[in-house]
Order: C-alpha cells, then sequence, then structure tokens
C-alpha cells in the first residue's frame, strides 16, 4: 500500500506577522497554566510572495497567523520574521502547533495590502488575514516516555519515499500523522493494515519497516512545483490506554482545528513531535 504526501509550496516568502494583543489577552499570557483552554485569542497574519500562488500564500499568512494566536495563548514570545526561505517559515509555523492545540477558530480575512522592503523596490501583493481562536494549553505529561524522531530528508523529490527513525526511553505506543500541503491532517499509522505501534524500551526503529505494508510516498499538490508539509508524531507510555484508533478512525483527513479539537482529549497523556518537510515536483 502506497500512500501519498501532498504539501503546500513555498519558495521564498516575505512574511510578516501582526499580533492583535487586546489587552487583557496579553496579561493572561503571562500567568496561563497548561491544561487550560484559552478563549477568543486574537491574532493577524500577513504574507507577501515571490514565487508562489495566491493560495499558498493565503494558507501561509493562515498558519502565520494561528502561531501568533498558539504563541500569545502559550505565553512564549512571537517569531517575528521578515524574509525567510519557505522551508524556515513552514518549519516555524508547522512547530507551533504543538504548543498549543487550535480547536476552534473563525477566520477573517482582511483587505489585499502591499509589502514594501524599501523604495528601491516595487511593493508586492499581501495576504492578510485575522484569526479568533480556542487554544487548548496541553499539560505536560507527568512521566516523560522520552520520544525522539528524525526523518530521513528534510526536502524531498517528489514522488521519493520518506522513512524516519524513532526511539523512546520507555515501552510506548506512538501514532504518526500527517499535516498536509492542503490545510487538512490524516493519521496514517497505526491503520487496518499496520497496527503494532509499540516501541520497545532504548530501540531505535524505522517507519515504515522494510517489511511493512505501507510506502510514504510524497508528492506535490496538482499544478504546484514545490510545497511543505510535517510528520506529527505522538507517544504515551504503554501501560496508558489510550485508544487511538476509536479516536481518530480511518475516514477522510480532518481540517486543523477538527482534528486538535481531537487531539486536545488525550493531549495531557502524550508526547508529540513535529517533523517539518519540503517535497519539490519534477520540472
Amino acid at each position: 500500500m502506497v500512500i501519498n504526501m501532498t504539501r503546500v509550496a513555498h519558495v521564498i516568502i516575505v512574511a510578516l506577522v501582526f499580533l492583535l494583543a487586546l489587552g487583557p489577552s496579553l496579561a493572561r499570557s503571562a500567568s496561563i497554566k497548561s491544561g487550560e483552554t484559552i478563549k477568543d485569542v486574537v491574532a493577524e497574519g500577513a504574507c507577501a510572495i515571490v514565487g508562489m500562488s495566491a493560495e499558498q500564500s493565503q494558507l501561509t499568512a493562515l498558519q502565520r497567523a494561528r502561531a501568533a494566536a498558539i504563541e500569545q495563548a502559550a505565553g512564549v514570545s512571537v517569531t517575528s520574521s521578515t524574509l525567510v526561505t519557505n522551508f524556515a517559515v513552514a518549519a516555524d509555523f508547522i512547530k507551533t502547533y504543538s504548543r498549543g492545540f487550535i480547536i476552534k477558530e473563525k477566520i477573517t480575512w482582511l483587505p489585499l495590502g502591499q509589502y514594501q522592503k524599501d523604495a528601491s523596490v516595487a511593493p508586492i501583493p499581501e495576504y492578510r488575514v485575522r484569526i479568533t481562536a480556542d487554544i487548548y494549553v496541553p499539560q505536560k505529561t507527568k512521566a516523560s516516555v522520552g520520544l525522539k524522531a528524525k526523518l530521513n530528508n528534510m526536502v524531498f523529490r517528489s514522488g521519493e519515499k520518506a522513512t524516519f527513525s524513532l526511539k523512546a526511553a520507555r515501552s510506548a505506543r506512538y501514532a504518526v500523522f500527517n499535516i498536509m500541503a492542503d490545510d487538512r491532517v490524516a493519521m496514517i499509522f497505526p491503520n487496518i493494515h499496520e497496527s503494532d505501534n509499540l516501541i520497545p524500551p532504548g530501540r531505535e526503529m524505522t517507519f515504515p519497516a522494510k517489511d511493512a505494508k505501507i510506502e510514504l510516498e510524497v508528492q506535490t499538490l496538482p499544478g504546484h512545483q514545490r510545497d511543505a508539509e510535517a510528520y506529527l508524531l505522538i507517544a504515551w507510555d504503554s501501560s496508558v490506554d489510550i485508544k487511538i484508533m476509536e479516536l481518530f478512525p480511518e475516514t477522510e483527513p480532518l481540517g486543523v482545528s477538527e482534528f486538535f479539537g481531537k487531539l486536545a482529549e488525550i493531549a495531557d497523556r502524550i508526547e508529540d513531535t513535529i517533523l517539518p518537510y519540503e517535497v519539490v515536483g519534477g520540472k
């Protein structure tokens, strides 16, 4: 079984973030404790693009707004970048998703703006978006299983196979999700073909294994030359009863807020790591 992975393209992005900190929101963020749902967090994101489609620009602006909202809710500093490569943007934005889970969001697209580095260059159209989000800030697990994981590559050619190594210090079970280029999330393991998700303590494993019934073949979205997405790995102590396939039955991929709303149900009992990557299409 081959699982095709698609992703959102970025070449060079000028990314700007505007944090709409409504006085009380910033005051709250300094004293927020894990395990809370912070309601009505407001943040804005903007993205002016070179070498990207309007669709990709809009998604990047939305991802930046989400990152700003999560960082505001979790009480951490917001990363402000002006000119960055698309992979750095994807890594920064998507990695933020594990600091707090957006379980509900209202998206408002603002009038198209312009970004101009200085007077010597022409202005670039800039997509701007505002979100109002409810964010669950998970508690840290009481006993760490010591999850570590690493992808075999950070940039893939379309059609190449992705694998990653993973290891845990304690006996654990795990699941793998794909944060996809079209702003959806799907669980790819365990599944009906492969359900043994035990990680023996201290032993490094490769996923998918050489004799596995599935492969992770990465592909760009139709018409895209470059896309970026990520694998989200979660792990929990093997003695903890989490019925992951009941929580995420094998159905259609979920939207970001719907997915993280479900994941929030077990967030205080798991560890997670996010492995972002980029895929480049053929000429």
